[in-house]
């Protein structure tokens, strides 16, 4: 079975006294052909490392099959590389032409050269980003970078010398973080925050919009619009929350229903976490086992933390409502589920939190596939529309 890997489109939105046009990018479709169940539930359902850190570590999504990723350049002239655009984490890194032969997933990606970059400046700092399954190395590297057509001048960037071989397979080169400069390893401002500090983008936010499944190809293709919103892709007003911790995109979230009932999950309010890099919708273990249960899923022999439904039933299972800021935003039971085969895929995922942190869900791809979401830095909100298919 072939699962097509979704078609991000960057627009890059501007205003009269600095940019006049509105910029579309189409970026790159591939194919990954898996066979076995596990190995399809492991690439459908990926999920970042963070959710299951120990103190101190930095995050990286394990993002095969759900590559949302786009063109940028570094450096004069332009070196051209594919990346992720992650809320998750705000750094920017790409391969180094400096990485050694023996590093099987540098040598599969492209790499920048700062000796062909007349405006790269080392900055003689090194860094080390840890993950669960992996970690990358490398030094800091300040250069031109240039997204659409605007060019952030003087952009900290690191230059990746090792990864663990869990990249080899990715077909992004690196990653472009879109949340907060606070939780940064490489150091200084991110990207986007350079973008608005450089009067290169009107306003402060950007917005997601995933396209339905299989729709990419009808000209309805992803969207990331950076410097407002692209009004055709939602309908209705925005739903806004608070962001509650100025690292990940983090906000209160009041509860989690079945149809209108209350369940024991998020019952007395709890946090949430938007994220661009993870396709699950993630929540405590006993909160997530417990909706797929009585949703009417059963537990997959193959992956055990993972539930399945019967494909035969699924149009007749309930609605699940994530109420934020008083508002169900709401998710059938097609939205919540993913036909594998025989086997249809529940999107709620279970992880133990280590003691001492306070529990929270993630909202992946899953959810921003049918809500459109802006990221709204200078109000310090989430804001979640309607997604227009």
């Amino acid at each position: 079975m072939n699962l097509v890997t979704a078609v991000v489109l960057l627009v890059l939105i501007s205003t009269s006294s600095m940019a006049t046009d509105i910029v579309n990018i189409p970026l790159a479709q591939t194919k990954l052909v898996n066979h076995r169940i596990r190995s399809l539930m492991t690439q459908l359902w990926p999920f970042r490392s963070r959710y299951e850190k120990v103190a101190g570590e930095v995050n990286l999504t394990n993002y095969r099959n759900t590559q949302f990723y786009g063109p940028i350049s570094i450096g004069t002239p332009g070196q051209e590389f594919n990346v992720i655009f992650d809320t998750g984490s705000p750094d920017l890194w790409v391969p180094s032409a400096h990485c050694p032969d023996s590093n099987k997933a540098c040598q599969k990606h492209r790499k920048f050269s700062a000796a062909k970059s007349s405006t790269a400046k080392s900055i003689g700092k090194s860094f080390y980003i840890e993950y669960k399954q992996g970690s990358v190395y490398g030094y800091t590297t300040r250069d031109s970078v240039t997204v659409a057509d605007r060019t952030v001048k003087f952009q900290n960037f690191g230059e990746a010398m090792l990864q663990s071989d869990v990249f080899i397979d990715t077909v992004p080169d690196g990653i472009l973080g879109l949340s907060f400069s606070s939780i940064s390893k490489i150091g200084g401002s991110s990207l986007f925050d350079n973008m608005i500090s450089q009067r290169l983008l009107p306003a402060p936010v950007f917005s997601f919009y995933f396209a339905s499944r299989g729709l990419e190809s009808a000209g309805r293709e992803s969207l990331l619009t950076l410097g407002g919103t692209s009004p055709d892709r939602y309908t209705g007003n925005f739903t806004f929350a608070a962001v509650t911790m100025a690292q990940l995109w983090q906000f209160k979230m009041d509860r989690v229903k079945i149809a209108n009932k209350l369940g024991p999950f998020c019952r007395w309010g709890c946090h949430a976490v938007a994220d661009t890099g993870t396709t699950l919708i993630i929540g405590p273990v006993k909160e997530t086992d417990e909706l797929n249960k009585r949703l009417g899923g059963r537990r997959s022999l193959l992956e055990p933390k993972t539930f399945t439904f019967n494909c035969k039933r699924v149009n007749r299972m309930p609605n699940v409502n994530f109420v934020i800021n008083g508002t169900p935003l709401t998710l059938t039971s097609r939205e919540y589920t993913e036909k594998i085969g025989d086997n249809c895929i529940s999107a709620f995922y279970g992880r133990k939190f280590p003691l001492g942190y306070v529990p929270y869900w993630v909202l992946g791809s899953t959810f921003m596939r049918v809500y459109y979401t802006q990221f709204d830095k200078g109000n310090r909100r989430v804001g979640f529309a309607k997604a227009r298919h």
